[in-house]
């Protein structure tokens, strides 16, 4: 059976830096926490703007705005199709001041775009990005 799903990924940018998340995946492995950009699948009849709104305010506990529809991708995983849109974001100050992490996420940090390498372990989303101007 073939299936399709589609995935927002919110880039939040401040000047020259990447909000990047720190989720813990699996206590049984050696590095139980991944780095990420905010990301969240869209749910059958929702408006991927709308889960991207959604996905900001349950993972930072704020408003976000979102600027532009930065790329889009697709993947095949055997007979699943996924496919993404991935937004570049801002906060105000006062949001940035006032994150809250749910429980699976141990942190988060603003990084350079240089430094993603250093973060980002997942080789399909640093590929997406290569050539990007964010």
């Amino acid at each position: 059976m073939k299936n399709t799903y589609v995935r927002v990924k919110g880039i939040i940018k401040k000047g020259d830096t990447y909000l990047l998340l720190k989720r813990w995946v699996d206590d049984r492995i050696p590095e139980p926490f991944v780095w990420e950009f905010i990301d969240a699948e869209v749910e059958h009849g929702e408006a991927p703007d709308e889960a991207m709104a959604k996905a900001i305010m349950e993972l930072l506990s704020v408003h976000g705005t979102i600027d532009k529809i930065e790329y889009t991708w697709s993947q095949l995983l055997g007979d699943t199709h996924c496919v993404g849109i991935a937004y570049l974001c801002s906060l105000t100050e006062d949001e940035e001041e006032n994150i809250v992490l749910p429980e699976e996420y141990d942190s988060f940090e603003w990084v350079k775009r240089k430094d993603f390498p250093k973060y980002i372990e997942n080789q399909y989303v640093l590929k997406d990005l290569e050539g990007k101007k964010l």
